[in-house]
């Protein structure tokens, strides 16, 4: 016959393992939603949220097609003090930008510090970087002017292409900050 510590080891373990089960159905429950409501069946509305696009190295927002046919989005990809937003439309075989914004974090709203409009330049991920380093240094150059501080070209350009470095980590590398994606719905609110 067991004795009292046996039984109650058993019981106990017998416990733990429906503890064990039920967290893993709930997870799997929880796992079975979150794919069917971001990947539903056809005929069924998905989530609405960002999607983080790893080729890219954006969330892509405000998707539409328009009545010629023509898609429509905006791409957006930030880092901890500024966010780079493009405005890219695919006709046909052609991906091309329509507008590079750059914003600034104002405590927890955002604000335009530059924007540029393009006609007919196809997207290329060397251009993009290379017009938004210039976009930035355009807006240091300018406020250094204003507060009446001399900063030098090269420092103005070193510190405008380490921002949009930072802004092309990817969101799926084990270091970026998640509590970055906060700022998706203050972006996604700006027209």
């Amino acid at each position: 016959m067991p004795g009292i510590g046996a039984i109650t080891y058993r019981h106990t373990h017998k416990v733990q393992n429906k503890k064990i089960i039920a967290m893993a159905t709930i997870n799997n429950a929880i796992s079975r939603d979150l794919f069917s409501s971001v990947l539903p069946t056809f005929g069924t509305l998905r989530k609405r949220i960002p999607v983080w696009d790893e080729g890219q190295k954006m969330f892509i927002c405000d998707q539409y097609q328009s009545e010629c046919g023509n898609f429509y989005y905006r791409g957006v990809r930030f880092c901890d003090r500024i966010a780079i937003v493009e405005k890219v439309g695919l006709f046909k075989t052609w991906t091309y930008i329509d507008s590079i914004e750059i914003y600034a974090f104002n405590g927890m709203g955002m604000e335009l510090i530059q924007k540029q409009d393009y006609d007919k330049v196809f997207r290329d991920e060397a251009f993009i970087r290379s017009e938004s380093a210039k976009m930035i240094t355009l807006y240091l150059s300018s406020v250094a002017k204003t507060q009446g501080v001399s900063v030098s070209q090269e420092e103005k350009e070193t510190q405008a292409h380490e921002l949009v470095e930072k802004c092309f980590k990817s969101f799926l590398d084990a270091d970026y900050q998640v509590r970055l994606t906060q700022i998706l719905p203050a972006i996604e609110n700006k027209e």
